[in-house]
């Protein structure tokens, strides 16, 4: 499958010297998650040439995504690390109840911000959520044959208010015992992101940090350091991705430090999804249909990205690694 070729940004932005970065520290480790397998045959083929290329060291998958079958298919064979990308605001859920309070009127799932409002408006009945959670781990438990690697969710609706404290019940549940905390140290620093996603994304930030104390309660674990939140699309240059590396660096790292790190990069590559194909039983949306995702695969499997992940002392990994 070939995608579109792209110049690679380098973009300089000065960043804060890991003075506590020492030649002795251990070798932490970088996760490299691709979001929204399984969403179209054309997505998956890119975002399976970047792990095949070293680009991404794991997915997550949407298994009411018109490709997850497939999708599942391939990562057995080819040796993926798969976690489920929880989806609650996309296509049709997997749980079929008419009467559940996740759907609008045309039998879709509300939508990003549709979800969240209805879930404040307390339209959102939580126990129709915790069936949701259910259908979608076993769903994937079918097509995967095994466990999750760990579970988040799509546009991070594991750390909304009240949704957090279900997740995290579901996944103990279940035996799944990590999950992703979207908090981007040095986030407010990214100022090339503009006021409406900043103001989003902190909102998600100051709801990830207040479901620490559920996902603790519960043993469920994640990565020391997260980022990628700032560099969506366009915005994954190798100078934005170097700065928001550094900073997680800077707040994790210390003179004590003695037992390896790990830090998830979010990332969203893939051949563009043509119209008509994909989704996750409404078509496909522009974001999936975007230049910006081979974009990002360009960025990902470029010679540059590799030189930072080498020059600061990491080595790869997957969620097995979050201890």
């Amino acid at each position: 499958m070939k995608c579109a070729v792209f110049p690679i940004f380098r973009t300089e932005i000065p960043v804060q010297k890991m003075s506590q970065c020492k030649p002795s520290a251990p070798r932490h480790r970088l996760i490299i998650t691709a979001d929204d397998f399984g969403y179209s045959a054309e997505r998956d083929g890119g975002i399976i040439e970047c792990f095949l290329d070293g680009a991404v060291t794991g997915v997550v998958l949407l298994v009411n995504g018109e490709a997850a079958e497939q999708a599942c298919a391939i990562a057995r064979k080819h040796g993926i690390p798969v976690g489920l990308h929880l989806n609650l605001t996309e296509g049709y859920p997997v749980y079929k109840n008419e009467h559940t309070s996740l759907i609008n009127s045309d039998g879709f799932l509300r939508g990003k911000f549709g979800f969240r409002e209805a879930l404040q408006d307390g339209k959102i009945d939580l126990c129709d959520v915790k069936k949701e959670i259910e259908a979608q781990i076993e769903c994937f438990q079918t097509l995967m044959e095994t466990q999750p690697t760990h579970v988040d969710g799509h546009q991070h609706v594991q750390v909304l208010p009240g949704v957090c404290d279900v997740f995290a019940k579901t996944l103990a549940k279940y035996g799944i015992k990590r999950t992703r905390l979207p908090i981007q140290y040095g986030l407010k620093n990214s100022n090339w992101v503009p006021k409406l996603h900043m103001d989003f994304f902190q909102q998600f930030e100051q709801q990830a940090e207040e479901a620490k104390t559920v996902f603790q309660r519960y043993n469920i674990r994640y990565p020391d350091g997260f980022f990628g939140t700032s560099t969506m699309g366009s915005h994954m240059t190798i100078g934005h991705l170097e700065q928001a590396l550094t900073a997680a660096e800077n707040k994790l790292y210390g003179d004590t430090t003695t037992s390896p790190l790990t830090f998830e990069l979010m990332t969203h590559p893939g051949c563009c999804t043509s119209p008509g194909h994909g989704g996750c039983g409404g078509g496909p949306d522009d974001f999936s249909q975007s230049k910006d995702r081979e974009y990002e695969m360009s960025v990902l499997r470029s010679s540059d990205w590799k030189k930072v992940i080498a020059t600061h002392n990491m080595d790869l990994g997957s969620y097995k690694d979050v201890k």
